[in-house]
C-alpha cells in the first residue's frame, strides 16, 4: 500500500498526505494507457459528473422543465473558469469542485424527505476527501451551513440545518481511514507545511469586477500589483456576461419578490450567492466573513478566501432556474421561446471558447523512454550541479519528482507544500551503523527498508537514512529518533544476529478503517429501511 515514498523529499508520507489521492481513476487507466491520456480521461469524468449534478438540480429539485435552459445553466455551471483555471495552474484536486451540485441536489432531496440522499451526500462529500480533495470539506460545509441558516431564518424549520451537519458529518466519517491518520500526521512535529500564506488576502474593487466577467484571466495575469497576491487562477471564475448578469439579477429578484416561507429554497440560493460573493472578497475587514472563518478549526488550512467565487457557478444558475421556473406560468409565444434558445446556444458556446483555452496543453508532455527506463532504478543520485540539457528541473526549491530522477537529479529539495519534516542529510537511503557491526543484503522499497546485521559485543544503533515521522516499526525493536540525528534508528542488542526491517504504516489506520466500516454498516442499513419504507409508501 502507498503509505510512505523513499524517493522523495529525503521519503515522505503518502497515505497521510491530504493532498494524495487514494481512489484516482487514473491509476487504473494508467495501467493501459500514456498517464497524459489517463489524466484528460479523468478530468472528462469529472466534468460529465458536474454537468449530472446540475441536471439532476435544475430538473427534479428546480423543476426547469426547457432544454434549452437547462443546458445553458449546466454550462454555466461546470464550464466556468475556476475550474478550468486551477487545472491550468497544475491543481488537479480542484476537479472536486464538479461534485458540489451534485452535493446540493442531495441537500433538496434530503430536506424533501429522501432520507437515502443524506447517505448519497454524504458518500460524495467522502469520495471527494480520498480523491485528494480536503479543501472540498470546508466548502460543503459553507455552501451548505449558508443554505440550511437562510431556512432557519425564513422558514424557521431546523431540519436543513440538521441534514447539513449530517451529511458533511457522514462525509469525514466515511473518509475515516484517510482523515484520521492525516490528522494525526498533521499534529506531530514531524509535520511541515512549507504552503506560503499571505495575509491581508482580499479582492479590490477592479479585481471583483472583472472576476466573473473578464474573459482575459489567465494563471499568470496579475491587474492590481500588490494587491492581487496570486494570479487570476485564485480569483477568477469567469461565468461570461449571459451567467453573471443573469445570476445576479435573478438572485435580487428572489430576494424583492419571493421572500416568505415556503420560499425557502430559493431564497437560500439567492442569499447564498451573495454570501460566497462577501468571503471571496476576502479578508478586507476584521469583522469580514473570511477573517471570522479563519479563526475556526477546519477553515483556518483553506487560505485563499477567494477560492468561495467558484460556488457562485452553482448558486447563481439555481436563481436563474427559479426565476425561469417561477415565469413559467407566463403564456410565451414560439418567437420569444426561438430568441431564448439562441441566446443559450450563443451564451454556452462563448463560455466554453474562452474557458477552453486555459485547457489548452496542460497535458501535451508524453511519457518519455527515459523517464520509464529510469523509474526501474533505485533512489536517485545527489547531482551537484543540474545538467544544461536540463530546463525544467531545478536543484532546489522547485524541483519536480519525476524529471528529477530521469535527469540523475536529487529530488531530496522537493516541490511538496505538505511533507514530514527535511531533516535527512544527502545520500543513499541506506541504513548505517553507529557501533561495530556487520551489515550485509539491504533491500529498499515502499514502505520497507530490510538488511541483515552481526552485531558485535557491545549494542550498535541502526539508522536509517529516510526523514522522521511516526509510524516506522521494527521487528529488531522500537523505532525512535537518533539523538544525534533525529533519522528513524532501531538499538540492537549486543551480540544480535539476523535481519533488521524498517516499515512504515500510518499512524490511525487501523482506527479509522474501523470507523468507516461501522459507518458503512449503519448506511447499510439506514439504505435498506428507507428503501422498505418508500416501497410500503408506493
Amino acid at each position: 500500500m502507498p503509505f510512505w515514498n523513499p524517493w522523495y523529499c529525503g521519503g515522505n508520507v503518502l497515505w497521510q498526505n491530504p493532498q494524495v489521492s487514494l481512489i484516482s481513476p487514473v491509476y487504473l487507466m494508467a495501467l493501459v494507457m500514456p498517464l497524459a491520456l489517463a489524466m484528460k480521461i479523468n478530468v472528462v469524468i469529472h466534468y460529465v459528473i458536474g454537468c449530472v449534478g446540475m441536471h439532476l438540480l435544475l430538473r427534479r429539485v428546480i423543476g426547469v422543465t426547457s432544454p434549452a435552459v437547462v443546458v445553458a445553466l449546466v454550462a454555466v455551471s461546470a464550464f466556468s473558469g475556476g475550474v478550468a483555471l486551477h487545472l491550468a495552474a497544475g491543481h488537479s484536486n480542484y476537479l472536486s469542485v464538479l461534485w458540489l451540485p451534485g452535493l446540493v441536489y442531495c441537500f433538496f432531496r434530503a430536506c424533501d424527505g429522501h432520507v437515502r440522499s443524506i447517505i448519497a451526500g454524504g458518500a460524495i462529500v467522502g469520495v471527494s476527501v480520498l480523491n485528494a480533495a480536503p479543501h472540498f470539506v470546508p466548502l460543503a460545509a459553507v455552501v451548505l451551513g449558508t443554505l440550511a441558516l437562510v431556512a432557519v431564518a425564513v422558514a424557521r424549520t431546523f431540519k436543513p440545518l440538521a441534514i447539513a451537519v449530517v451529511i458533511v458529518a457522514a462525509g469525514c466519517v466515511y473518509a475515516a481511514p484517510k482523515l484520521v491518520p492525516a490528522a494525526s500526521f498533521a499534529r506531530s512535529d514531524a509535520f511541515h507545511d512549507r504552503r506560503p500564506t499571505k495575509h491581508p488576502d482580499s479582492m479590490s474593487f477592479e479585481m471583483f469586477q472583472r472576476a466573473l466577467w473578464d474573459s482575459s484571466q489567465t494563471k499568470t495575469l496579475k491587474i492590481s500589483p500588490g494587491i492581487q497576491l496570486y494570479a487570476w487562477h485564485e480569483y477568477g471564475n469567469y461565468m461570461g456576461w449571459f451567467g453573471a448578469a443573469l445570476s445576479l439579477m435573478a438572485a435580487v429578484w428572489i430576494l424583492v419578490f419571493r421572500w416568505r416561507a415556503a420560499s425557502w429554497g430559493e431564497m437560500s440560493c439567492a442569499v447564498g450567492l451573495f454570501v460566497m460573493l462577501l468571503i471571496a472578497a476576502g479578508e478586507f475587514a476584521a469583522w469580514a466573513p473570511a477573517t471570522l472563518l479563519h479563526e475556526l478549526p477546519l477553515f483556518a488550512s483553506f487560505r485563499i478566501p477567494s477560492r468561495h467565487i467558484m460556488l457562485a457557478s452553482i448558486l447563481g444558475p439555481a436563481c436563474i432556474a427559479y426565476v425561469v421556473r417561477a415565469s413559467s406560468e407566463m403564456t410565451w409565444s414560439r418567437l420569444t421561446r426561438g430568441i431564448v434558445t439562441v441566446v443559450c446556444v450563443i451564451g454556452t458556446a462563448q463560455l466554453m471558447v474562452v474557458n477552453r483555452r486555459n485547457l489548452h496543453g496542460i497535458f501535451a508532455l508524453p511519457p518519455s523512454p527515459v523517464e520509464a527506463r529510469h523509474l526501474d532504478k533505485s533512489a536517485p543520485v545527489i547531482a551537484e550541479h543540474e545538467p544544461p540539457s536540463v530546463q525544467w528541473s531545478r536543484l532546489g526549491e522547485n524541483s519536480v519528482m519525476l524529471p528529477s530522477m530521469a535527469a540523475g537529479v536529487s529530488v531530496l529539495n522537493c516541490y511538496e507544500p505538505l511533507l514530514a519534516r527535511r531533516i535527512v542529510p544527502p545520500g543513499p537511503a541506506v541504513i548505517r551503523a553507529v557501533g561495530d557491526v556487520k551489515l550485509s543484503d539491504p533491500t529498499f522499497s515502499m514502505n520497507r527498508v530490510t538488511v541483515g546485521a552481526a552485531a558485535g559485543p557491545e549494542p550498535v544503533r541502526l539508522v536509517l537514512n529516510q526523514n522522521f515521522a511516526e509510524g516506522w516499526s521494527s521487528g529488531a525493536g522500537p523505532v525512535e529518533r537518533d539523538p544525534s540525528s533525529g533519522l528513524p534508528s532501531v538499538l540492537l542488542p549486543a551480540g544480535f544476529t539476523g535481519t533488521v526491517d524498517f516499515t512504515f504504516a500510518p499512524h490511525g489506520l487501523v482506527f479509522g478503517f474501523a470507523i468507516w466500516l461501522i459507518a458503512v454498516a449503519v448506511s447499510v442499513v439506514v439504505w435498506r429501511r428507507a428503501a422498505s419504507s418508500s416501497a410500503a409508501q408506493a
